[in-house]
């Protein structure tokens, strides 16, 4: 395999890439000097003799050094001899020009090379004087050959080749550093320019990177308080900060509590914060990301002894659509500490906390309803069996003992014999009544095939007998509604008419359906004995019924809402609206 240049050797092989250029015009030069030379001394260059002409000797010995300047490109310890190499040949050019007898003038443009390839290498001052000297060469050079200019056009012509000799030089290291000056700018420019990218680049693959780490925390756990601390530790590697924390509401009215924290102190961990009317209460109010220029100054943040000394902190509240969580704070004791960029990477981390929390939440809420769920079944089962108990079953057992009352009386007499089985006969009725109207509680089978107002008409008819009277109001109700939407109201009014019959005594039921374009609207109103609702609701946890909490639930399950008035002596009203689409 080839050799591979040292780094070392590479870089001084491109810094002489301008006397690289120069030494390849040196050989230019020594070219034209070997045909012009044998023209004007009429003598060959080859092969080389004592009875040489000082022309032919002089060409020699360019060629010479010619060859030592180019070996010194390659060979380190011979770079001194490129830093003086121009003075040899304004030397050698000025010796060119005195022995070429009568034209002196021939190699005069030869100046300028040497001395334009010097000016691009040294400060102007200098050059001004190797223009000065390279003059002085040419001028000696003149007098020693055809003499002093005799007209005045020569006098002229004369001055200006000096003129230029000594203008040229000085004239492009001036350009040159000019250039120099340019360039260097111009690199340091771009220096600035790919370090400025880099770090943006860096600051994106980190931001990435904490994205990542928090969302596959996110995909990998339920434990919402890994994303918490993940959120905080992940957020430290792109924005630095003193402190951080995330608060979270504790249930209570404007109250928050430290859920996860980073560089706090450890009594931090159990206060409580009071939102008031501060940095953090306007954000929570608003909503919006912020940053605050004095975080230690806020009074809403006092009890918290790690945010006393800092100062600049972003502000950033964990909300999901229309719910508040609490707020994410990162602070730094430097002022001035973040800027609107660092505040879009906290918020972009927070918003993977507000998913966390927003499925715990969920989480929660499904397993608050799976024991709602449990308990209404249980409580459902209870009813039942009471009602079978106290309703079919006694009945069963009255008609069992009747059938052997009446087996006795046919034996001891006969005469009451009738009266029993009308009365037996009675009893069963009532039974076969009560059994069909359960049945039609729990299953309404002709709501799936005649309609709801169908239905409750039939069901109200089983109450018409038992002293309280039920008035349905349909106004025209033309809508259909699906079985679900149907099914769930039906149990909705059933419950409302029950708790009306059997707790407040009404002697009469009102129960109204209106229809308008967007809605279904349900009111069953009482005339009962009405009660508190606040103190009902208050002791739901120690009565274990769940019967008004009930109504509002069903009523969310298919899209509407649920409202209950009541006040002990005014009866009871439940309003139910259903959207129609």
């Amino acid at each position: 395999m080839p050799n591979v240049p040292s780094p070392s050797y590479y870089n001084r092989w491109q810094m002489l890439g301008g006397i690289r250029f120069y030494t390849t015009a040196r050989w230019f030069v020594l070219l034209f000097f070997g045909i012009t030379g044998p023209l004007l001394s009429q003598v060959p260059l080859w092969p080389p003799s004592a009875a040489m002409s000082t022309v032919a000797v002089l060409i020699w010995c360019y060629l010479l050094f010619t060859l030592l300047a180019t070996f010194a490109l390659f060979l380190p310890w011979l770079g001194a001899l490129l830093n003086v190499a121009f003075i040899i040949d304004i030397a050698f050019i000025a010796l060119f020009s005195r022995f070429s007898s009568d034209h002196p003038d021939l190699f005069y443009p030869l100046y300028l090379l040497p001395l334009i390839g010097a000016a691009l290498q040294i400060r102007p001052a200098v050059s001004l004087l190797t223009g000065l000297v390279a003059a002085g060469a040419y001028v000696v050079t003149y007098l020693l050959g055809p003499g002093l200019p005799t007209t005045t056009i020569d006098w002229v012509a004369f001055a200006l080749r000096g003129t230029i000799l000594v203008i040229m030089p000085w004239l492009t290291s001036g350009l040159a550093e000019r250039w120099g000056d340019t360039n260097r700018r111009s690199v340091a420019l771009a220096e600035q320019q790919t370090e400025h990218a880099w770090g943006e680049a860096n600051a994106y693959r980190d931001q990435m990177r904490a994205l990542y780490e928090v969302a596959y925390m996110l995909s990998t756990t339920m434990n919402y308080q890994s994303v918490l601390d993940a959120a905080l530790s992940e957020s430290r590697k792109l924005v630095p900060y003193t402190t951080g924390l995330v608060l979270l509401s504790t249930g209570n009215s404007d109250e928050l509590y430290v859920a996860a924290a980073y560089g706090a102190h450890e009594n931090d961990s159990t206060v409580r914060i009071q939102v008031g009317r501060g940095s953090i209460g306007q954000a929570l109010r608003s909503a919006d990301p912020c940053i605050i220029a004095d975080a230690g100054s806020e009074p809403e943040v006092q009890p918290i002894t790690a945010l006393a000394r800092c100062k600049a902190a972003c502000l950033v509240p964990l909300r999901a659509a229309l719910r508040t969580y609490g707020i994410m704070i990162i602070a730094s004791d430097r002022p001035n500490a973040f800027t609107q960029e660092q505040l879009g990477m906290v918020t972009a981390l927070a918003n993977y906390v507000i998913i966390a929390l927003h499925n715990a939440q969920l989480v929660h809420d499904l397993r608050e309803e799976r024991a709602k769920l449990l308990s209404k079944e249980e409580e459902v089962r209870h009813q039942l069996a009471r009602d079978l108990h106290d309703g079919p079953a006694q009945a069963l057992a009255a008609i069992t003992m009747n059938v052997e009352f009446i087996k006795r009386l046919l034996e001891r007499d006969p005469e009451r014999v009738g009266g029993e089985l009308d009365r037996l006969g009675a009893l069963a009725k009532r039974t076969t009544h009560e059994v069909r109207t359960m049945l039609f509680e729990l299953r309404p089978l002709v709501l799936e095939t005649q309609g709801l107002d169908t239905t409750l008409s039939q069901y109200f008819e089983r109450f018409q007998s038992d002293g309280s009277k039920i008035i349905l109001e349909t106004n025209n109700v033309t809508v259909n509604l699906d079985t679900k939407t149907e099914g769930t109201l039906f149990n909705i009014i059933q419950e409302s008419v029950n708790n009306a019959l059997k707790h407040a005594k009404a002697q009469h039921i009102w129960v109204r359906l209106r229809q308008t374009p967007s809605m279904l609207e349900t009111t069953v109103q009482d005339d009962g004995r009405g009660f508190d609702i606040q103190k009902v609701l208050a002791s739901y946890e120690q009565r274990g019924s769940f019967g008004l909490l009930n109504i509002e639930e069903r009523a969310k399950l298919i899209g509407g809402f649920a409202e209950m008035h009541s006040a002990p002596g005014e009866g009871t009203t439940v309003r139910v609206v259903v959207p129609l689409n």
